[in-house]
């Protein structure tokens, strides 16, 4: 068994992705936008995000290019402010940041803050807040069933759900090709295998309609923060259909 009500990066993701699991379906609107909160997106429009550059979010270590994890968690605080997102006491340490290994942050990667990770015999449960820069892909990725073996301490296939908070996010999966003409997946990611758009809004929830399929998401042009609601969380059961990205995740498994 484990539980905790924070867990750390580390702990939580190792250097891997936040994960996500399957074909996706029309996503439930559970409210309209109030007064007040328009009244905010008219104040956010009023001010800017930065256009982050990719050389921004590395630096040089002895000839190499070396991913910076400070500006990323840096840019992610100044979404947070966008968005009057909390940024509460320690939320800055807590960020998991990753470039995959891609070396194109601006464009492939992840942050994510993890709020509960547990499994207790059959039950199970996961939290985490997720958050991608404008136009920020998450890589493609999906999550392998677990042997009755192992579910005592994987617990079962991966099942999860969005809440989108701020932002808009394209969440694709399987089903009928129907990528908009703005979610461009970047060269430095590669091939997808799965091209089916669900877009989703503040208050639109996108939960998975099917197990072990693969799925990636894209944000929108003002960036997204988003809930995820799942079962345990295994790192060792998570893939990426882009190796770097696989190598690098499953390289930070402990």
């Amino acid at each position: 068994m484990t539980e905790s009500r924070m867990i750390s990066r580390r702990n939580f993701f190792a250097t891997g992705a936040a994960c996500f699991a399957a074909v996706v379906t029309a996503p439930v609107v559970f409210s309209q936008e109030s007064s007040s909160s328009a009244a905010q997106n008219r104040q956010r429009r009023m001010r800017a995000l930065p256009e982050w550059k990719n050389e921004h979010f590395y630096k040089n270590n002895d000839g190499k290019k070396v991913f910076d994890e400070d500006k990323a968690r840096d840019a992610i605080i100044s979404l947070c402010e966008y968005y009057r997102y909390p940024v509460y006491k320690g939320l800055r340490e807590k960020l998991w940041v990753s470039d995959y290994g891609l070396g194109n942050y601006v464009e492939v990667g992840l942050a994510a803050v993890g709020f509960v990770n547990k499994l207790d015999g059959e039950y199970s449960f996961m939290l985490q807040d997720l958050f991608l820069l404008p136009n920020q892909m998450l890589p493609e990725h999906w999550h392998v069933a677990t042997t009755e073996a192992e579910r005592k301490t994987k617990g079962p296939q991966k099942d999860e759900g969005w809440l989108i908070r701020h932002g808009r996010s394209y969440v694709i999966g399987e089903g009928e090709p129907n990528l908009p003409p703005e979610v461009v997946v970047p060269k430095s990611h590669g091939e997808v295998t799965v091209n089916h758009c669900t877009i989703a809004d503040p208050g639109d929830y996108v939960p998975l309609a099917k197990r072990g399929t693969r799925h990636w998401q894209f944000a929108g042009k003002q960036g997204v923060i988003l809930t995820e609601v799942a079962n345990y969380h295994d790192n060792s059961s998570v893939r990426h259909t882009n190796k770097t990205a696989n190598d690098h995740f499953l390289s930070g498994i402990k």
